[in-house]
């Protein structure tokens, strides 16, 4: 690990640990990161309100909180913690809710069968009130067990779950790398309607207008009717437009500099 490795402050070893997980299903380089547990809230606060300015802003902070939504939870904690340089993440409420992001493959990964329906039935992550008993009771008591994590469906999870969204599109943002998460989500984020719209406008119907990477051909008649139907098809579709117009505007804005 080099010294321009970002310091990730945690509140101890569990957290750590998913944390971990979850970075590898990201694909985020962990050698980049040094993940710091530090045994509670209490003392990431107290450790960073001290922090040089040098090191500080290389430092970011995941901590629990109970918080209606991701400002309020960065609000209070910047009032704690007295060191602008810092960034702050919150897992909401807890870390453990993470663990439901999503929630099929957490339902392949239970100690009991009937488990699974009560899994079904559990309000977004964010809203789970008791995610750690409930990750202690469903997913084992102890965390080594939570490994699945690792092999999560990345796009459900970030889609249900918020808080896991900012922190991971924002430890990428300081490791100053391409964000594959917001770069694989944004196409189904944004209404597939105007999608359908400007393809609509295609004529005559029979164009084609689109080859994947496996080579196949799409035609705009065709192609509407994935992006209507909601199919992976029409929403790989949404992505690689995106894509493509981020990277023709850096292109144009590198020409006007």
């Amino acid at each position: 690990m080099d010294n321009n490795s970002l310091l990730l402050l945690v509140e101890g070893q569990t957290d750590k640990q998913i944390v971990s997980w979850l970075l590898k299903a990201a694909k985020i380089p962990l050698n980049k990161i040094n993940i710091k547990p530090l045994d509670g809230k209490k003392n990431i606060i107290n450790l960073v309100a001290n922090l040089p300015k040098q090191i500080a802003s290389n430092c970011a902070i995941l901590v629990d909180i109970d918080s209606k939504s991701i400002p309020d939870a960065i609000a209070q904690m910047r009032q704690q913690i007295n060191n602008s340089s810092v960034e702050i993440f919150c897992a909401i409420p807890t870390i453990e809710s993470w663990l439901f992001a999503d929630e099929i493959t957490a339902i392949n990964h239970i100690q009991e069968e009937w488990m699974g329906e009560v899994i079904r039935n559990l309000p977004p992550p964010e809203e789970i009130a008791n995610p750690k008993e409930l990750a202690k009771l469903f997913l084992g008591e102890h965390f080594f067990k939570w490994n699945f994590l690792e092999y999560i469906n990345l796009n459900r999870a970030t889609d249900r779950s918020p808080s896991l969204r900012y922190f991971l599109t924002g430890i990428e943002r300081l490791l100053t790398t391409e964000s594959k998460i917001i770069s694989e989500t944004i196409g189904r984020n944004i209404s597939l309607d105007i999608f359908a719209g400007l393809i609509h406008e295609v004529v005559p119907a029979n164009t084609v207008i689109w080859k994947t990477a496996q080579g196949k051909l799409f035609t705009a008649k065709e192609l509407r009717k994935q992006i209507e139907d909601g199919t992976e098809i029409g929403q790989q579709y949404a992505s690689d437009v995106l894509r493509v117009a981020r990277d023709f505007l850096k292109t144009m804005a590198k020409k006007g500099e």
